[in-house]
């Protein structure tokens, strides 16, 4: 049995009165009706307006990620490294371990990771650092020049921290409103078959982090609460301090990771959605990217998800079969791969936000008739990827790739057909358990313990496996 995408979606796949599509062939002729709706589409011209409105790519969540990084661990030589007045998180001779400055600090090393993944908290702390470094910096006075260019350097991990993320956040609500101006006013209940992601998203990150910050706030109790030694010397809870960063900012990550995967899931099910008419293509390393369409070659992949098993139904009703193959009309399978194929899309494709699509599917399995198509459904996370790897593509040719379909199921029926011979024949030639071994005397005995052995172990699992 073999399943491929069907370019096409059936009017069977839509709901009653049909769905507008993002965008139309040409990006001009808005009242060409789609897939049988009778409803109009959105220019491909608009489509690219949605794409645009994205933050730019040096400030993309991977790209952006990696500046803000890079300043830290620059900020991080100058501060800890460098300086002369700021020992390694000590707050001078005879003070003991600096706890004033350590939430900054705990901040500071998470903007990477937060602006990577949990925006929405990454744009707060960093101004909360900002202002921490201003007022040291202004404080500072006379100080070495190494601790001035290290807080220089945390400004200006907070800048972009702030500026990418408040760009991030406003491209969503503008990607957001073009989609739902695109889709209208109408909302429809999720198709029959929806996988409920609600009950899961998120839920393994959000336990995880939990758990790393419950460790590392029990760390941090024991070097708080350390007494001092012998001499006098106040306890030095150095490094209670920074296995608990690592444990609280790798917590803090995964817990407002996951409880906005949380959160989308949430929203998607919990009231009727808007849908468009979309494109689907497949890369080469497993992510398919939603386009605008699957019949514009320039319309230009614009977001990503991956579909997980757990999060799809693969055959949640029947499209029909037979004459609604007919040559011409779209409904042929196609290489996902090379070419894009229709999906009817519930929600707003905005990343981070989850949406449900459904695409027609065809099941092959007998060689002397086409199949039968059925409906897939998947609940999927957008993801903020940019860089998709996907050439140029041209249309498949449907009638043909239908008579390679026949060809090949004819082979494998075929190759399981031959199979299935020579195992029966080498089932009727193999030796019977006391005719195998001849022998007198004592050795027929020895004989005769060899054969039960090699029917248990041979012809047994033979026939096991045939079977």
């Amino acid at each position: 049995m073999t399943v491929y995408p069907i370019k096409c979606l059936p009017p069977g796949a839509l709901p009653a009165g049909g769905v507008p599509a993002w965008s139309v062939d040409g990006g001009g002729d808005v009242t060409r009706s789609v897939a049988g709706s009778g409803v109009g589409g959105w220019p491909v011209a608009d489509a690219e307006r949605w794409r645009r409105a994205r933050v730019p790519a040096v400030l993309a969540p991977a790209v952006g990620g990696w500046i803000v990084a890079a300043l830290v661990a620059a900020a991080y030589v100058l501060l800890f490294g460098l300086s002369s007045t700021s020992a390694v998180w000590h707050g001078g001779p005879g003070e003991g371990t600096d706890w004033l400055r350590y939430p900054g600090i705990v901040l500071l090393t998470a903007l990477p990771f937060w602006y990577r993944y949990v925006p929405v908290a990454a744009v707060p702390a960093a101004l909360a650092v900002a202002v921490e470094a201003g007022l040291s910096l202004a404080g500072s006075g006379a100080a070495d020049q190494s601790a001035r260019a290290g807080e220089l350097v945390v400004l200006a991990a907070c800048a972009v921290t702030v500026t990418g993320g408040g760009l991030r956040l406003r491209a969503r609500r503008r990607q957001r409103a073009l989609a739902l101006a695109a889709a209208g006013r109408r909302r429809f209940p999720l198709p029959d078959g929806t996988p409920e992601s609600d009950g899961h998203r998120g839920h393994r990150h959000v336990y995880l982090g939990l758990v790393l910050c419950l460790v590392a706030v029990g760390i941090l109790t024991e070097g708080l609460f350390g007494e001092p030694t012998g001499s006098g010397v106040p306890y030095d809870a150095v490094g209670q301090q920074r296995v608990a960063l690592v444990l609280l900012v790798a917590g803090t990550t995964f817990y407002g990771h996951g409880q906005l995967a949380y959160l989308a899931a949430r929203r998607l099910h919990g009231e009727p959605q808007p849908a468009l008419v979309v494109g689907v293509r497949e890369g080469a390393d497993g992510r398919r990217w939603v386009c605008a369409d699957a019949r514009t070659g320039s319309a230009a992949p614009l977001v990503a998800f991956v579909a997980r098993k757990g999060d799809t139904c693969a055959f949640a009703r029947s499209l029909g079969s037979g004459s609604a193959y007919a040559v011409g009309n779209g409904h042929h399978d196609i290489d996902p791969k090379h070419e894009p194929f229709e999906a009817l899309l519930y929600g707003t494709p905005v990343e981070g936000d989850e949406v449900v699509l459904l695409y027609a599917c065809a099941e092959y399995h007998r060689p002397d008739e086409m199949g039968q198509m059925y409906a897939t459904v998947s609940a999927v996370a957008l993801r903020p990827d940019r860089r998709h790897r996907l050439g140029p593509w041209q249309p498949a040719d449907g009638p043909a790739r239908q008579r390679e379909r026949l060809r090949e199921a004819q082979e494998r029926a075929e190759r399981h057909r031959a199979a299935q011979r020579e195992a029966a024949e080498r089932r009727r030639n193999a030796p019977r358990g006391g005719t195998w071994t001849r022998s007198t005397g004592s050795g027929s005995s020895s004989g005769g313990g060899g054969c039960g052995s090699g029917c248990g172990s041979g012809d047994g699992g033979g026939c096991g496996g045939g079977d």
